[in-house]
């Protein structure tokens, strides 16, 4: 089992790519995705004891849909202006934090938890600062493929600025 936080699996490319058009919708996002994550490991610590492993899987899910469910409302009331952009987004949070249940590492949990929120926040508001600031003169960057291009742009200057290469998950095998 591999105990990484699953990046690479793409859970929060939806909601980073679909939802960061401006920097107030990629903070509302990230706060919220914060505080259900949060509350939702925090509720599962409190009943995981008490609970075998499949038992454990459909509580996550059904306090992560009941937690989202509940922020959707808040948003829909206080936010209405707001609702309508991130509505179609918040359902991928219930998703990432069932996720976040059955990969992240037991002994570990709050901060691996912690590290992977101060990550999708570092790039969902950098994300939604340079769209919000490149949109006023390309249009195109409010949109999602816009925002898929300067995700990638971002992904390579990170690399090019680490020195890091991509890991590749296939071997390569020699060809005569």
């Amino acid at each position: 089992m591999n105990n990484s936080i699953p990046w690479s699996r793409g859970l929060v490319l939806v909601p980073l790519v679909g939802a960061s058009d401006s920097l107030v919708n990629a903070l509302v996002l990230w706060l919220a995705w914060v505080l259900i994550s949060l509350a939702h490991g925090s509720t599962l610590a409190l009943l995981g004891p008490r609970l075998t492993d499949r038992q454990r899987l459909i509580a996550s899910c059904v306090v992560a849909a009941a937690m989202t469910a509940c922020a959707d409302l808040l948003v829909q009331a206080w936010m209405l202006e707001r609702h309508g952009a991130l509505s179609m987004y918040t359902a991928w949070i219930a998703l990432s934090c069932v996720t976040l249940e059955q990969t992240a590492v037991v002994e570990r949990r709050w901060l691996a938890h912690l590290r992977l929120a101060a990550q999708f926040g570092l790039l969902i508001v950098s994300l939604g600062a340079l769209r919000e600031l490149i949109g006023r003169g390309v249009p195109m960057a409010l949109l999602a493929p816009g925002g898929f291009i300067l995700l990638g742009l971002l992904l390579a200057a990170y690399q090019a600025w680490t020195g890091t290469n991509p890991r590749s998950t296939q071997e390569e095998t020699p060809r005569p």
